[in-house]
């Protein structure tokens, strides 16, 4: 009797599918385009981060050889 009533839910949510495709395939492209832009700032965000950290590190390191050549 499980397999019968599982059978029949598969069943109706692949009908329910099928007949809202263009609405699923409209949603996916809009989620994939949020998550693709989102991706784009954090890598931004992050490049951005890196290079203040080097610059960062590049004064500290010549503030110390100043230092020691004095």
């Amino acid at each position: 009797m499980l397999p019968f009533i599982a059978g029949l839910a598969a069943g109706a949510v692949a009908v329910v599918a099928i007949n809202n495709r263009k609405e699923i395939k409209e949603k996916v492209i809009e989620g994939a385009t949020k998550v693709q832009e989102k991706a784009s700032d954090v890598k931004n965000s992050v490049a951005t981060k890196i290079e203040k950290l080097k610059t960062k590190e590049e004064k500290e390191v010549t503030e110390e050889v100043v230092a020691n050549v004095e």
